[in-house]
This record gives structure tokens, sequence and C-alpha cells, in this order.
């Protein structure tokens, strides 16, 4: 007879006591521990992985959900196709101790190449309840060099959606792709004055010739801000033929800012 068993027969309420605690210990240490879906269980456990493609796109929209509007904006004014130099993240006063994430994202909207997964990441935020995760989805697609960016702000355009139509016009007035003159001009005679101006101000954006004529007409536009939006779009297109139009403003219209915006616009032409 051994110890274990001489243990047992003299003490069999204590055997039964550590009998339960093995049993209760036995999924722990003999049954393979959880995996994530696809991984082999007769492998060890990997190293953390990095980041999926298109996770720097996702963190950066986490990151201005539900900020002010005023917050908003100065964001998307600081997202340029060159922001930030080569090492800042890395090197600058506090972001130097900042997160991995926050260096990964900086890091990516100035050096790295976008992806097809980034694109499509950006592309369904353009449905995004959030109004700032839409604009700034959009902002990102009109990045250079994102992969069917324009093409997504086309879409989202043409989709009929109010929400996504208006962050589409914000993003393709950054891209100044001439692909977008067509579909933009069809919106200089939409019936909301928001969509009108929205549509000069991109076509503004735009250095096409063709752009001119029409927004030109919305210099009799009833509504002021459509006026002034129309007149800094041709100041930013810088084409004579529109001087007409812009003397016509400044000389006769009864709003101070419409006749600030034509002034700056003939100066930007002549």
């Amino acid at each position: 007879m051994n110890r274990i068993e001489r243990f047992a027969r003299r003490h069999p309420a204590g055997t039964a006591a550590m009998a339960g605690l093995a049993l209760l210990l036995l999924p722990a240490t003999l049954l393979p521990r959880a995996r994530r879906g696809g991984e082999d269980p007769r492998l060890p456990a990997p190293a953390a992985a990095p980041a999926q493609q298109g996770g720097e796109a996702r963190a950066l929209l986490a990151a201005v959900r539900g900020v002010s509007p005023v917050a908003c904006e100065l964001a998307l004014g600081s997202v340029g196709n060159g922001w930030w130099g080569q090492g800042d993240a890395e090197d600058a006063p506090t972001l130097a101790r900042g997160s991995d994430e926050t260096r990964r994202v900086l890091a990516w909207l100035a050096d790295r190449e976008p992806a097809a997964s980034d694109a499509a990441t950006l592309r369904d935020a353009l449905a995004d309840p959030d109004p700032c995760v839409r604009r700034m989805a959009a902002r990102l697609l009109a990045r250079d060099h994102m992969p069917g960016g324009v093409d997504a702000l086309l879409e989202a355009l043409r989709s009929g959606d109010p929400a996504r139509r208006d962050a589409a016009l914000l993003g393709l007035g950054y891209a100044g792709d001439g692909r977008a003159v067509g579909p933009l001009t069809e919106l200089l005679r939409d019936a909301d004055p928001e969509v009108r101006g929205g549509a000069a101000w991109a076509l503004g954006h735009t250095d096409s010739h063709d752009a001119v004529a029409p927004v030109s007409r919305l210099v009799s536009d009833h509504e002021p801000r459509v006026r002034r939006a129309a007149a800094r779009a041709l100041g930013r297109l810088e084409d004579a033929s529109a001087v007409p139009a812009l003397t016509q403003l400044l000389s006769n219209d009864p709003d101070a800012s419409v006749r600030r915006a034509a002034a700056w616009a003939l100066g930007k032409i002549e």
C-alpha cells in the first residue's frame, strides 16, 4: 500500500475535498485554452498581432466621434495630404509620451500609402450617424492616392441620402477631381440653398473652366449664402470670364458679406 492509499483510508473527508478541488482545477490545467477563431490549438499562443490594415482609419474616426463642431472643424483643417513631417509624431513634446495608437495614426496620416481596406472603412463611415465622423471620412477619402476615394465620394453624392451627400460635397471639394464637375453642376439647381452653396464651393476647388459658367449663374440666386459661395468659388477658379458677374455682385448686391466676397474674388482674378 503506497502513501496515497494510506492517506485516503485515514482521512476520507480530506481525500474527498482534494478530489473536488482537482475537478475544479482540471479545465484550467489540462484542457486547451480558448483561442480566437482560426487559431490552431496545437500551436503556442502567438504574440500580440499588429493592427489590421484600416485600423488607423478606424482609430481616427473614433477619436472625432462626439466632438464639438468647433473641434471637428479644427481637426478637419489639420488633416492635409502631408500632415506632420517625417518623425514629428515620435519626437514632438508630449506626443513622444503618447500612446502607440496615437503615434501610429499620425504616422499613417503623414507617411503610409493608404490601402484598399482604409478606403472601405472610410466609405462605410460616410453613412455614420455622427456628423464629424462623416466629415472626417470624406476628408480622408479626398487625400492623394486614396484607392477609390473619389469614386466613393461620387457614389455618396448620388445616393439620395442628405447626410452622405453633404459629406461628399466636402470631400469632393478637397479632392479637386475633374470627374466631379458634372455631378456637382447638377446640384447647383437643387432646391436646398445649402446644397447649392456647397456645390459651388466644391466646384471652386476643381480648377475646371467648365465650372465657371454654371457657377456664375448663381450670382442671381435669392439666398445670400449661395451668392457668397459662388463669388468665392469664381475667385478660386481665377477665370477672367467671371469678372462681369462678380462686378455685378460688388456693385449691386444688398448683402455686405456677398460684396466682400466679390471684391476678394476680383482681386484674385485681376
